[in-house]
């Protein structure tokens, strides 16, 4: 017995998930145009680990569900990914800084 506000809601939450899909494929596009490059500038490492921290956040929210879940689950989970983002991307900035003898 599925009354029209189900159905609107089905339909409101598939259209919001296709839009963060294409903000995600957008923002993946945009990094591996920028990562591509001869460039190695420490600025656009910064720049996609940005765009990696927007996306994981997306990702963590929407797609895994942890916007609503118990408030220790998803600090936990943040945390985590916070940390292995800037670990990564710490090391690659120190690998570009010490390979350019700057």
């Amino acid at each position: 017995m599925k009354n029209e506000f189900y159905y609107l809601a089905q339909r409101y939450y598939r259209d919001k998930v296709f839009m963060i899909w294409l903000r995600l494929t957008a923002l993946t596009l945009i990094s591996a145009s920028i990562a591509e490059t001869n460039s190695t500038l420490v600025i656009a490492t910064v720049f996609v680990c940005f765009i990696v921290l927007i996306k994981g956040r997306w990702i963590i929210d929407e797609f895994m569900g942890l916007k609503y879940s118990a408030p220790l689950t998803r600090k936990i989970v943040k945390c985590y990914f916070y940390a292995m983002t800037t670990l990564v991307g710490l090391t690659v900035s120190y690998s570009q800084v010490s390979f350019q003898g700057i």
